[in-house]
């Protein structure tokens, strides 16, 4: 049995994380992340467009991914989130349709994000440092908004 949550991307958005209306803060949402990968993170996967999560359904997880693809889509709207439990997995797959000008910027977004778990630890300075090592500057914009721009676009 398959059950799906499902927020797509809105096209023509910035390519921005806009947390200033988030209850949380950028390193409290990786926290959170942090801690979904501990509990029950089983594999990951990166492929053209999209990077998946595969968790344990364990009790509460599919929640927790849930709320986390939520948050996530309020505040970069450019990704599409899809949450399904299939058998004893509840898998997040996150997939972007941008292409043009912006689209050297998201892959190496889409890389720093199937590397979360391997940044667990990790602050939001040093999310940053990564994604300026891979030629992604983040500008960051009043009120917690970052917007992402490839180094080659600027």
């Amino acid at each position: 049995m398959t059950n799906t949550f499902h927020i797509k991307g809105v096209p023509g958005t910035p390519v921005a994380c806009d947390m200033s209306g988030a209850g949380d803060t950028p390193d409290e949402r990786l926290a959170a992340y942090r801690r979904l990968f501990e509990r029950a993170l089983l594999r990951r996967e990166r492929s053209a467009d999209t990077v998946v999560f595969a968790f344990r359904a364990d009790p509460g997880i599919r929640d927790a991914v849930e709320d986390l693809a939520s948050r996530e889509a309020a505040c970069c709207p450019f990704m599409d989130y899809r949450v399904e439990t299939t058998g004893n997995e509840v898998i997040l797959t996150v997939t972007t349709a941008v292409s043009g000008y912006d689209r050297a910027g998201i892959e190496v977004v889409l890389d720093a994000f199937h590397a979360l778990p391997d940044h667990a630890g990790s602050d939001v300075g040093g999310l940053f440092d990564r994604l300026a090592d891979r030629g992604v500057h983040v500008i960051a914009a009043p009120a917690r908004r970052f917007e992402l721009r490839d180094s080659a676009s600027r």
